[in-house]
């Protein structure tokens, strides 16, 4: 008869582990983010703004109602960041023919 492979335990993670690899995590992000964000200062902008014109970027075309769905925040927000990037020459704007 077959011997049946025994599975890992998915909590053989203690406490301490999982506290080592959030404060991994952290770190990662902070020095991912780092480089981004002071090229973002340098002109006044956040990491909302850098979202924006990445997904403005990627999708031409895109829809104001589109990009409220893709980036999960008020419309309040999206108004504030992309009057500022339009205002800048980041994006522009255009009123759809039909």
């Amino acid at each position: 008869m077959p011997q049946a492979k025994t599975r890992a335990n998915p909590l053989f993670l203690r406490d301490e582990d999982l506290r080592q690899a959030l404060e991994l995590l952290f770190y990662a992000y902070r020095d991912f983010t780092a480089e981004p964000d002071a090229i973002l200062a340098k002109y006044g902008f956040g990491r909302a703004h850098h979202r924006v014109i990445y997904f403005v970027g990627r999708n031409r075309g895109i829809t104001v109602s589109a990009l409220l769905g893709i980036l999960k925040i008020t419309k309040q927000s999206l108004s504030r960041v992309l009057g500022q990037l339009l205002d800048e020459g980041f994006i522009e704007q255009k009123t759809d023919p039909q």
